[in-house]
């Protein structure tokens, strides 16, 4: 099934990014604040903040939105971003159904468009809502349209919209509304799993495969090409009487195919054209399985390495102490300090047991500054982890000599 077609796919995504965005992702990392004698202190001050009353307490997905620098509770979320904003997601799940016991990821995901101080917010009150659940949760720095898969399971339907805080949608102005077109695809492999991620308002973002909506405020437009599947159909339709009733019953719901030449047919063209002429017919839409080979492609040649990390002198220093086929007793001998494991599509970043605060509070800083000083992508996938607290996907990395995660 194919991915969605973000124009900064069509080159290296670091290639696409202004001075000014590679600085504001580049700081979107954990504050170096505070040592251990601190460590009480900072969970009674996250144990104050309104805003994580009660979280993490019974399984399931909590979310909240950067709103104005201020962390807002999004009730009934139901996986719409907008990609110019900040969220923090807290997934409470059991390890172990037959006992009680609650393991936390957290996800700090960062839109495309959102600003420097709202994915630093974001970032900070992360490790605030670590220290309400006593460092616990594995952390996740999520960037859009570089998901990991624990985050993008976490959503029935994913859905991203341009926009912001600020400019949702609010009432039908016919004059004022902006058309904006959504793709709906199938997850592949992914039993009743849906994406729906806004793309730019263009013939060049239509394709053959998946289905599309094109929402024009009072008339909302279902294009089916060929080769959508009734899961995509389902779906779309799902969506458009989802703002059916939002706006009351008002707009008119139009379904059209790739062959259709009645006046909805020529409207619709005409709204997405934008004054090009309509296409002799769509392309067929992009891979997923393809990016995918691509991308194995891309990490073939890449060497597994090992870093212990110290910050003594006020800046990162790495020493490698390990390469290739990594070796896990390794992480024995550095339990006083941080490990930065770097397999390619995910660098981890390890805090062992007997690390300070100040130490595991500045990880997501050491691990972002890595990414800047090898030159690897700023959306390559980040994620904390705690010893003795580890994902079974990091212990993937050791004993291989390339390791599959996403």
């Amino acid at each position: 099934m194919a991915e969605a077609p973000q124009v900064t796919e069509k080159k290296d995504y670091q290639d696409t990014l202004s001075d000014e965005d590679k600085k504001r992702l580049a700081d979107t990392n954990m504050e170096n604040y505070g040592g251990k004698e601190h460590r009480d202190k900072q969970k009674a001050i996250a144990d104050k903040q309104k805003e994580w009353d009660g979280c993490g307490q019974q399984v399931g997905t909590e979310v909240w939105r950067i709103e104005k620098f201020k962390v807002v509770k999004q009730e009934g979320f139901g996986g719409d971003f907008y990609g110019g904003d900040s969220y923090i997601v807290l997934n409470t799940y059991k390890p172990d159904p037959e006992k009680e016991l609650l393991a936390y990821n957290a996800h700090f995901w960062l839109g495309e468009h959102t600003t420097q101080d709202e994915a630093g917010a974001a970032a900070i009150k992360t490790v605030e809502l670590d220290d309400k659940l006593g460092d616990l949760p594995v952390q996740y720095r999520e960037v859009q349209g570089h998901e990991s898969k624990h985050f993008m399971d976490l959503w029935d339907n994913f859905q991203v919209l341009e926009g912001g805080v600020e400019t949702g949608f609010k009432s039908v102005k016919p004059t004022e509304y902006k058309p904006r077109l959504v793709w709906v695809r199938k997850e592949k492999g992914r039993k009743k799993k849906t994406m729906i991620r806004e793309v730019p308002l263009s013939i060049e973002s239509l394709h053959r495969g998946d289905a599309f909506v094109l929402d024009n405020g009072l008339e909302l437009y279902a294009f089916w090409p060929q080769g959508t599947s009734v899961h995509e159909k389902t779906a779309s339709n799902k969506y458009i009487e989802n703002i059916f009733r939002e706006r009351n019953g008002r707009p008119k719901k139009i379904f059209i195919d790739e062959s259709d030449t009645d006046a909805d047919a020529e409207k619709f063209w005409e709204i997405v054209g934008q004054g090009q002429p309509r296409p002799q017919e769509l392309p067929d839409g992009p891979s997923a399985q393809q990016r995918k080979a691509n991308e194995a492609a891309k990490y073939a040649n890449h060497v597994n390495k090992m870093f212990h990390v110290t910050d003594e002198t006020g800046e990162m220093v790495l020493s490698e102490v390990g390469s290739g086929v990594l070796d896990k007793s390794i992480l024995e001998k550095e339990r006083d300090d941080v490990v930065i494991v770097d397999v390619g599509r995910v660098v981890f970043i390890w805090i062992g047991r007997d690390a300070n605060k100040n130490e595991m509070r500045a990880a997501m800083k050491h691990a972002t500054d890595y990414l800047q000083q090898t030159g690897r992508p700023l959306w390559t996938s980040v994620r904390r982890v705690i010893d003795g607290h580890e994902p079974e996907d990091f212990w993937k990395c050791f004993n291989v000599e390339h390791c599959e995660i996403y």
